[in-house]
């Protein structure tokens, strides 16, 4: 039983024994009045009507003492009256047998009124000649007392319920703060950091309630403080300190895993910038002007090339290199044109004019599948012929000819998929350290006419230029909610989320009341990528809430890869994090990757959330992740993806 209820009770209880003494006593003396009164009543009548009866001058006439003794009688309450001769004969008697209609039998039987009789001498002169006996009759003391019970019990409970409600409201308010303490205790086993900020006038509450804030704000700071340490070795591994952005290590973990075919990633536009004279410029204005000038170039470049899913990184002193996922030449030849016109100007404003420094800017498209020695050898020609062009002028290396002949046939074939629905899910488990089988993360896959099975980083790109890839998205849904129907799974099925979805508010609505009218909820979980996150916090955090509320599992995606403030965990709380496959490259040798995961498995850790390590292929990788504090794993390791409808546990 809560406090508050004890303490109702308690009250109550009090308050009624309280109430039950007053009305006793209240009773008590309204009976003991009565009864008095009662005695009176009866001994001033005898004592009135004998010497009306005294003075009556023939002692014998009977017929008018009856007069007298009526007319008394008629007029009062008396039970009897009765005149006897001094030998005790009865001479004449009135009784009263009217009952008490009015009065419940056994309140008479409780209360018992004693109803004492008084006499009286009649006398002619100084000789006694009788004695009058009067007794008044209880029924009006009885009605009067049953009267009063009944006003003092309606008082007593008007006053009760009252007293009551006025308790309850007091305590109430008064052990608010306790609520409060109770819901900031639940919010620390939730790892969630609530501060009370209006402190209770009591004074022990009060106390009690500024230790709890001083315990939760020790802990949002040692939870600031992991995420700040996080930032800081990711900085330190992965950022160059002059430009801010991305250093060689970090361009080649990720460059690696968008051309990786495993990935599944979408290809895009790379672009190399190539500062020509930047060693003029640092002998002739010092190395200070050098660094303020490739920290121009590298913001321009950010202001309009970055996106959550792009990469901006310096690989050398003299180069920059930019990916952008998903995105076509001709949206990206007028912003490189726009950065390239803007050298000479930006010279100026450092007070180099005249200094020999330019840039050539060279783009091309890439695809998944290719390796990176040979994007960079293309690249390495594409920014040669940029050079041969003159300064600040760009290259586009170009075959976009092969690339629209192959999107027009996979346009062709998405749309003849999507009619004849060839479109499958895969399925691949995440396992624990011992091996055994936790969530499926669902994959969609494309039959082809000739039955060849195909994965999404193929068709994708397809699916985007057609303008279909909420229908796919729906789809997946579709099938993933039709599975779960048809199987009784004994691991979630996790479904990835793409912006499609998140951000579009007809698409959200449309999961939303999926979900509401189907039983599937707590076998589902999704996923967000942490580019997402970046891209609108605002969106995606309230999106996530929704789908918690409904009871539907949350994770995110490739985390960890980009500079973004880990502290928006400690809003979400999803889940579990997945790992970006970048570490599994590089988590064996490289000691400072190896250190940032260290970190975001402490932070995680703190919050309760799993982490799971993708891209697992090998035993010492597993073994790495695991002396890093990562719970889950996922990747060929344990095997390729599989059809979902071949496995139904």
């Amino acid at each position: 039983m809560s406090l508050n209820k004890q303490m109702v009770l308690f009250i109550a209880s009090m308050l009624l024994i309280l109430l039950i003494g007053t009305f006793a006593l209240n009773l008590s003396n309204t009976k003991h009045f009565l009864q008095e009164q009662l005695s009176s009543h009866a001994q001033d009548t005898a004592t009135s009507l004998g010497l009306s009866l005294s003075s009556n001058a023939d002692p014998d006439d009977i017929s008018t003492m009856e007069t007298m003794i009526n007319a008394v009688f008629d007029r009062g309450y008396y039970s009897n009256i009765t005149l006897t001769d001094m030998d005790g004969k009865i001479l004449y008697e009135r009784i009263n047998p009217q009952q008490m209609e009015a009065v419940p039998a056994w309140f008479i039987e409780s209360i018992n009124l004693q109803t004492p009789t008084a006499e009286a001498i009649v006398q002619a002169g100084w000789i006694p000649i009788g004695m009058l006996n009067v007794t008044s009759h209880p029924g009006y003391a009885y009605t009067e007392l049953w009267k009063a019970v009944i006003n003092l019990s309606i008082w007593f409970a008007i006053a009760a319920l009252l007293a009551v409600i006025v308790i309850v409201s007091a305590l109430r308010i008064m052990l608010k703060p306790l609520k409060a303490m109770e819901q900031q205790a639940e919010a620390i086993v939730k790892k969630e950091y609530l501060l009370q900020d209006d402190l209770p006038n009591t004074t022990e509450f009060r106390q009690v309630v500024r230790a709890m804030n001083a315990m939760v704000q020790k802990m949002k700071d040692v939870f600031d403080r992991d995420a700040k340490t996080a930032a800081k070795l990711q900085k330190m591994a992965y950022q160059d300190s002059v430009t801010g952005l991305s250093n060689r290590r970090h361009f080649e973990m990720v460059v690696d895993t968008l051309l990786d075919i495993q990935e599944e990633t979408t290809p895009g536009m790379i672009t190399l910038v190539r500062v020509e004279g930047l060693k003029e410029l640092n002998d002739q204005y010092g190395y200070l002007i050098g660094d303020h000038f490739m920290k121009q170039l590298a913001d321009s470049l950010y202001s309009t090339l970055h996106t959550p899913y792009a990469l901006l990184a310096r690989l050398n002193g003299t180069e920059i290199v930019t990916i952008n996922p998903g995105l076509e030449a001709q949206k990206l030849q007028p912003v490189l044109s726009q950065v390239s016109k803007a050298i000479p100007d930006a010279l100026k404003s450092l007070n180099a004019g005249e200094a020999p420094t330019s840039v050539s800017i060279a783009y091309m498209d890439y695809q998944p599948g290719e390796t990176r020695a040979n994007l960079l050898s293309s690249l390495d020609y594409a920014i040669e012929q940029a050079r041969e062009q003159g300064k600040n002028q760009t290259f586009y290396y170009s075959k976009q000819s092969d690339m629209e002949k192959q999107a027009n046939i996979w346009s062709q074939l998405i749309r003849k998929a999507i009619t004849e629905q060839r479109f499958v899910l895969y399925q691949q488990n995440t396992f624990t350290y011992q091996g055994e089988p936790q969530d499926k993360e669902v994959f969609i896959r494309l039959r082809d006419e000739d039955g060849v099975i195909h994965s999404a980083g193929y068709f994708m790109p397809a699916v985007e230029q057609s303008g279909k890839t909420a229908e796919i998205d729906k789809m997946v849904i579709n099938l993933a909610f039709e599975h779960l129907q048809k199987h009784q799974p004994t691991q979630r099925l996790s479904i990835n989320l793409t912006r499609s979805i998140v951000f579009n508010a007809e698409l959200r609505n449309w999961l939303i009341r999926n979900l509401n009218t189907k039983d599937v909820r707590t076998s589902l979980a999704f996923e967000l990528s942490e580019p997402l996150m970046i891209e609108n916090p605002e969106v995606t955090s309230q999106f996530i809430k929704v789908l918690k509320t409904l009871g539907v599992a949350i994770g995110i995606d490739h985390f960890g890869s980009r500079f973004s403030n880990l502290g928006y965990l400690q809003g979400i709380k999803p889940d579990y994090v997945k790992l970006d496959s970048a570490f599994s490259k590089v988590i064996e040798q490289d000691e400072q990757t190896r250190q940032y995961v260290s970190s975001l498995c402490e932070m995680a850790n703190s919050l309760d959330i799993n982490v799971i390590a993708l891209a697992v292929e090998s035993q010492a990788q597993l073994d790495a992740f695991s002396e890093l504090g990562v719970a889950m794993f996922q990747g060929y390791y344990y095997g390729a993806p599989t059809p979902l409808n071949e496995q139904t546990s």
